[in-house]
């Protein structure tokens, strides 16, 4: 007895349905500005704990952060470093993307059964079976390898940013830390300031009771100690700026409290960068600044974009059930586009170029900036700290002695006080002017780097 045949369109609707069988099903993910400036809100100096590198992993957050645990803590915490990271991800998976073979094209041509139509009036099974048919393109030599390079050119270029926004980050940390130390400090001179300021108003008064001011000295003591109170109102309001921008660059909230372990006088330590020539330091900053890599990628991938048009000018081969070919010849087999890659990655050639000189300005820049800082520095240090100390010496000998005119008094007061603020802008200038200087060579690198994964020879996946 013969086996009844089986429709045709049940073996057509087979091999969509294992296909699918392996499709993902959207599913959504909104976002709510609210929802995550509550989870900004939860972030603190705990979870900084995990990871740290040692000597850092024992830190206590609860005591505050020390220079380098707050750069760690902003490689960690910070925002903007979590999504560059992010986008790393994105390019290495781009990467399985480009190292796939091109897909097979599985069709049917119903010209077959139409002509049966119209010849014979039916269709037969033969007419199904002739009109499918199955294509695959073959890919053109070098084609795929071209396509993972661009793909590895791009996770380089990625990595690149992630570094380059570390290291800049790390600078930028390291100036606010040191410009809040500055704050603190001059809130603590103001102070100090303003103490000296109400004694003399003080001692005007006693001396116009007794005749030996004028109501014009007494007025003017007034103003001095009045003005000096303001002082300490604008330094307080400094520090708090410079501690709400210290915490937006670690990734806290801006009324974050915690203590800073570092000192002032710590970070008042000459660097050996400042005795070394600046060519040197420019060679040494093309070797370690991170921000050059993202250059180098950029023109690899002009590299490897190059290559990849070369290989799209050979014809495009397909083989299945029959066998076709893609004769570029309207797109002058890609010669165009092969022009184009050319002269992309001479324009980027330049951009390295350019990077270069760049790096070797900053470096030139900040190395003058230093040495200057730091004879501004050690003037006051090495004379006019020495001479302000004796002023307020012999002051207030004049003071215990009742030896001081008021014209005296005032004059000595607001010489202490802009010798002090000049003598800590100095400093500040210095210690900023060393950061720089350390971040333009390359020396002042994160605690904390990002590890990404590395790839030999053989494929396998490991972390550097």
């Amino acid at each position: 007895m013969p086996r009844p045949q089986r429709p045709a369109w049940r073996w057509a609707i087979f091999p969509p349905f294992i296909l699918l069988s392996g499709c993902t099903s959207y599913e959504p993910a909104p976002l709510r500005p609210g929802e995550i400036l509550r989870d900004l809100e939860r972030v603190g100096l705990q979870d900084v704990t995990r990871g740290l590198p040692r000597p850092h992993g024992s830190f206590d957050p609860a005591d505050g952060l020390t220079l380098v645990e707050a750069a760690a803590a902003a490689v960690q915490l910070n925002p903007r470093l979590t999504a560059l990271r992010t986008e790393v991800a994105v390019s290495e998976a781009q990467l399985v993307e480009a190292g796939l073979l091109p897909d097979i094209v599985i069709g049917w041509e119903a010209g077959n059964n139409i002509a049966d139509f119209i010849t014979e009036g039916k269709s037969s099974a033969n007419g199904y079976i002739a009109g499918a048919s199955l294509e695959w393109p073959v890919p053109r030599p070098g084609e795929i390898d071209a396509k993972e390079g661009v793909a590895r050119a791009d996770i380089a270029g990625a990595r690149g940013r992630v570094l380059a926004a570390e290291w800049g980050l790390v600078r930028e940390v390291h100036e606010a830390y040191a410009r809040l130390l500055v704050a603190r400090s001059r809130v603590e001179q103001t102070q100090q300031l303003t103490s000296i300021a109400e004694r003399s108003q003080e001692y005007l008064q006693r001396a116009r009771s007794l005749g030996a001011a004028t109501a014009l000295d007494e007025n003017l003591a007034r103003i001095a100690a009045k003005t000096a109170q303001a002082d300490v109102v604008r330094a307080q309001a400094d520090e708090l700026q410079a501690r709400q921008a210290l915490n937006g660059l670690l990734g806290l909230r801006p009324g974050y409290e915690w203590t800073p372990q570092t000192t002032l006088d710590q970070l008042l330590t000459p660097t050996a960068l400042g005795t070394r020539d600046a060519d040197a330091l420019v060679r040494l900053a093309l070797d370690r600044r991170p921000d050059l890599l993202e250059t180098l990628a950029e023109y690899q991938r002009a590299e490897e974009a190059l290559r990849l048009e070369i290989a799209r000018q050979w014809p495009q081969i397909s083989i299945g059930t029959g066998l076709s070919i893609t004769l570029p010849i309207f797109s002058r087999f890609n010669q165009p586009a092969v022009r184009t890659a050319e002269r992309a990655r001479a324009a980027t050639g330049r951009r390295l170029t350019v990077a270069v000189q760049q790096v070797r300005q900053e470096v030139h820049a900040a190395l003058t900036e230093y040495l200057q800082a730091e004879r501004l520095r050690q003037l006051f240090q090495d004379e006019v700290e020495p001479a302000l100390v004796e002023s307020l010496r012999l002051n207030e000998q004049a003071f215990n002695a009742r030896e001081v005119t008021p014209l005296q008094i005032l004059t000595s007061q607001q010489q202490v006080i802009e010798t002090r603020a000049r003598a800590l802008e100095a400093r500040e200038r210095w210690v900023v002017a060393r950061l720089r200087l350390q971040a333009a060579t390359g020396d002042l690198l994160p605690e904390l780097l990002t590890r990404f994964p590395t790839r030999d020879e053989d494929g396998e996946g490991e972390s550097e």
